[in-house]
């Protein structure tokens, strides 16, 4: 994926859309807000679409281990490998009916599973010693937080725009003063335009609806 979106320049444009000329001119939202919103748009389009998809190596496995912590920012595991062999996908079910202590039986693994909850991902038969777990994954973008520390989104150029809509529905939804419920709904109907495009492009997961912000 190339390109990076600088998100201090999508509020800066966005200014004049919130009748404000600059940050101090804003009368019914925060900064703050608007780059919450912002990390809104980012985690529902990584729902929405594979648009971020990561190769993580900070798995290692050990002996007599079935099961590992699968990274923070982990949304949905693609592939699995056990050192550079590829391990096929399986249920808890077919390891159980292939073999019922498949959460203890040691060999060199042959398939990988995850845990009910989805927040570790698991290896049968159990390994004997230390070998590379490299996943190929959908990710979460790396989080944007009011105290700037991150502003950057590795992204190509038309997510700002999809960033800006969604600013725009949140910021016009919102109960209030402020409150302009045919902007927010005109915002809301670009936004799903983006996500069916980015869905289209970078593939969607299955079960996801488009346009619910």
């Amino acid at each position: 994926m190339a390109g990076e979106i600088q998100t201090t320049t999508v509020i800066t444009n966005l200014l004049p859309s919130l009748h404000a000329a600059a940050l101090a001119d804003l009368a019914f939202w925060t900064e703050a807000d608007l780059i919450d919103f912002m990390d809104q748009a980012l985690k529902r389009l990584a729902r929405v679409a594979r648009v971020w998809v990561e190769r993580d190596t900070s798995i290692t496995t050990e002996a007599a281990t079935a099961t590992y912590a699968l990274p923070a920012r982990h949304l949905a595991t693609i592939h699995v490998s056990f050192g550079a062999a590829p391990l096929r996908p399986a249920s808890a079910a077919e390891l159980e009916a292939r073999n019922p202590a498949y959460q203890t039986a040691a060999g060199t693994p042959d398939h990988w599973y995850e845990d009910g909850l989805g927040r570790n991902v698991g290896v049968a038969p159990v390994p004997e010693g230390a070998t590379a777990l490299p996943l190929l994954m959908q990710a979460w973008p790396p989080a944007l937080d009011t105290a700037k520390l991150n502003t950057l989104v590795q992204a190509p150029a038309p997510l700002a725009g999809y960033l800006a809509m969604y600013v725009l529905a949140k910021a016009y939804g919102r109960e209030g003063e402020s409150e302009m419920p045919d902007v927010a709904m005109h915002a809301e109907a670009r936004c799903q335009m983006y996500e069916e495009v980015f869905a289209h492009l970078y593939a969607s997961p299955s079960g996801v609806q488009q346009g619910c912000l």
